[in-house]
């Protein structure tokens, strides 16, 4: 009897142990790494901002729960940069979408989306589907052929992730009137 107990409670331990090894090492790797993923996140973003809106300097600001950068040349505004994101088909799809100062897109840089489909919702980030926001300052929807002056062509077998990146631009150009003071034009 006292045989069977031990061989019950044996394997419980010894699984108990090894997750919990294991728990401390997931720990210290993240605790090693914490500080240089940070970075490179904040590389990565500022690179992105770059490329949506050029400027010689940028400053980070937040509006309600969103992150916004304010790109100047001098004392000048020459437009904004918003990091946002919406849900795909697998998930987050995160972008950047750089707003002159006159509400116009200059540019969308896709900056994730890894969740999506590989060869469908990945395929996203081609300039064929970004490039056809540039210019535009109003809300824009997603149709799957022939799009129009207000809307985008979807990705082929990728409108739900080509709505994502549809409701980001959307919401910059939302947020871009708001910190312009231009609510209700």
């Amino acid at each position: 009897m006292k045989n069977n107990v031990w061989q019950f409670i044996k394997p419980i331990i010894v699984l108990t142990v090894i997750a919990a090894v294991m728990a401390g090492l997931l720990g210290g790797t993240n605790l090693l790494t914490a500080d240089k993923i940070a970075e490179l996140t904040a590389a990565n973003e500022k690179a992105a901002v770059e490329k949506v809106i050029k400027a010689e300097s940028y400053n980070k600001f937040e509006l309600n729960k969103y992150t916004y950068f304010k790109a100047q040349n001098g004392e000048n505004t020459v437009g904004y940069a918003f990091i946002l994101g919406a849900n795909g088909y697998g998930g987050a799809v995160k972008c950047v979408v750089g707003v002159d100062i006159t509400g116009k897109i200059t540019a969308v840089e896709i900056t994730d989306v890894s969740n999506e489909t590989p060869g469908l919702g990945q395929n996203a980030i081609r300039t064929s589907f970004t490039d056809q926001f540039k210019g535009k300052s109003t809300e824009l929807s997603v149709v799957k052929s022939g799009a129009k002056e207000n809307e985008v062509q979807a990705v082929t077998g990728a409108t739900i992730t080509s709505k994502a990146v549809t409701t980001s631009v959307n919401l910059a150009l939302e947020l871009y009137k708001k910190i312009e003071g231009k609510d209700g034009e």
